[in-house]
């Protein structure tokens, strides 16, 4: 399991949450969402979609995303979650396939 406990307890304590896409051309596009609307299956987190235009597309060209959890609350810690994201209804679902610490 990628996502791990220690990272669901970040995920909650989260302010916000930078995620990141890459165009077809390969600019990053970096925009920061509120929450995780939910965790599925342990590795798979959902991002309710509003707006996201230009997020969705770069989903759509190659689903590259890397995602970053992190907090002050109880001391700094911080995750950069990298992998693959699909849309689903009004989901953005992101598989994280690597973690690393940040903080």
């Amino acid at each position: 399991m990628i996502i791990t406990q220690e990272i669901k307890d970040t995920v909650a304590k989260a302010p916000f949450i930078p995620i990141t896409t890459v165009s077809a051309q390969g600019e990053p596009h970096l925009i920061v969402v509120g929450k995780v609307a939910e965790i599925r299956d342990g590795d798979i987190l959902g991002f309710g979609i509003y707006k996201m235009e230009i997020t969705q597309q770069n989903i759509k060209d190659n689903g590259t995303m890397q995602v970053i959890i992190a907090t002050m609350e109880g001391g700094p810690k911080g995750f950069r979650l990298t992998g693959k994201a699909c849309l689903e209804e009004k989901l953005v679902l992101f598989k994280a396939e690597k973690v690393e610490m940040l903080l």
